[in-house]
């Protein structure tokens, strides 16, 4: 799947009976990775809330259901491009971190020994923050009390990014950004 928004992880063993619940909101296949699906839904915030509601109302799906994170833009990447690809797409969330305390999180799947979460997050955080601030923004890096998490999820050669607002996180609370 080329286009996707969104990836969702069901708990050990429990994907077959997640794509089961998932149907009909959208688009879900699995990555070739142990409990982890992507999706192609129509309206995210829709999604989301549907699942929010499904949650409540069906007291074992949150035992199925281990994270979602939404994802605004899919690039495909190599190696050796994906910090300049990164840099580019993640300034145009620049506007919305605003003043914002921030941090990068990236969760890898694939390139395992290839690709360092950890050096691409720590890079990304410093080129953020540098760029915004000289623009004028007042946003800092605070791993304790975010108020807006920059997400990279990359699945083999592709690379999902979003922006998980606090208020997201605290209305649904199935987005986990670990």
């Amino acid at each position: 799947m080329k286009d996707w928004n969104v990836v969702v992880t069901s708990y050990m063993h429990q994907e077959k009976r997640l794509l089961q619940e998932l149907r009909g909101l959208g688009e879900f296949q699995p990555t070739g990775f142990r409990a982890v699906l992507i999706g192609q839904v129509h309206d995210i915030v829709e999604f989301l809330e549907i699942l929010r509601e499904r949650c409540e109302k069906k007291p074992f799906l949150p035992e199925l259901l281990s994270s979602v994170v939404p994802i605004r833009k899919v690039f495909p990447f190599t190696l050796d491009n994906l910090m300049a690809r990164l840099q580019e797409e993640a300034l145009a969330l620049g506007p919305e971190i605003g003043d914002r305390a921030f941090y990068v999180r990236m969760q890898r799947r694939g390139h395992k020994g290839e690709l360092s979460s950890q050096e691409v997050e720590q890079a990304l955080d410093q080129f953020l923050k540098e760029e915004l601030s000289g623009r004028g923004q007042k946003c800092h890096i605070d791993f304790v009390a975010p108020e807006a998490i920059v997400v990279v999820e990359t699945v083999h050669n592709q690379c999902g990014l979003g922006l998980v607002t606090r208020e997201l996180k605290e209305r649904y609370p199935f987005i986990k950004i670990k």
